[in-house]
């Protein structure tokens, strides 16, 4: 992977390497403003082109696309054996797509009705990764200490 060395002991990935951790996976997180507050919701997607593709049924994220509203994607992936993690952050516009136009759309992991097929536009990518064997904490952990042990079952 392609990267440059922040101070914060943080890499920042290339274009490249992003699409390709971006293809890798089919699980991410949909950031857009639906109505007071924004709304952070998951999406199983396909990367197609420059796009990020995602099937959707009525509600805030159909809204938000049929009115072309700006959106951000994030997908990461975290390697506890390796002691390092990534993330991949996209931003631009959300739009509805002809549901013909494309092949192999995604199809929806739950159930129900999702026939709306909705495109982000890929207009500023970027990500960072925790380089590997790293000291770092598993996210999500608490350190108790050693007389704390009977807390962790």
């Amino acid at each position: 992977m392609s990267q440059t060395h922040s101070q914060d002991r943080l890499d920042n990935l290339d274009v490249s390497t992003c699409r390709q951790l971006l293809g890798s996976h089919g699980i991410g997180r949909l950031a857009f403003n639906a109505g007071p507050s924004p709304e952070i919701l998951p999406v199983n997607y396909a990367l197609h082109e420059d796009s990020i593709v995602f099937r959707t049924g009525a509600g805030a994220k159909q809204n938000a696309a049929v009115q072309g509203q700006a959106a951000t994607f994030e997908v990461d992936g975290i390697h506890a054996d390796r002691h390092s993690a990534w993330s991949v952050m996209v931003h631009g516009r959300l739009a509805v797509v002809d549901v013909d136009s494309l092949e192999g759309s995604p199809e929806p992991l739950p159930g129900g009705e999702r026939s709306t097929l909705v495109r982000l536009q890929i207009d500023r990518m970027s990500g960072r990764r925790i380089p590997p064997d790293q000291d770092w904490v598993m996210p999500g952990r608490v350190w108790y200490g050693p007389d704390a042990s009977d807390l962790m079952g």
